[in-house]
């Protein structure tokens, strides 16, 4: 069995998952730890949908470096 977040580098349904030997306890815990994300969580509108989950491994967010523009205002 591989690493959870390895196998969700490619979106996956939750079918995808269990057939690999994943629980969905383990799923909803990456969830809830933000190491995956549902894709399918909401809609254009920002609403919330039901239905089957398309999981992926979470973004990491960006590291804002402010030293080049401070150099840039010197």
């Amino acid at each position: 069995m591989s690493n959870l977040t390895d196998f969700c580098e490619v979106p996956r349904t939750m079918h995808e998952i269990e057939a690999e030997g994943f629980t969905r306890d383990m799923v909803y815990g990456a969830v809830k730890r933000g190491e995956l994300v549902n894709q399918n969580r909401e809609d254009a509108w920002g609403r919330i949908k039901r239905g089957a989950g398309l999981f992926t491994v979470a973004a990491p967010a960006p590291v804002y470096d402010a030293a080049p523009l401070v150099e840039v205002w010197r």
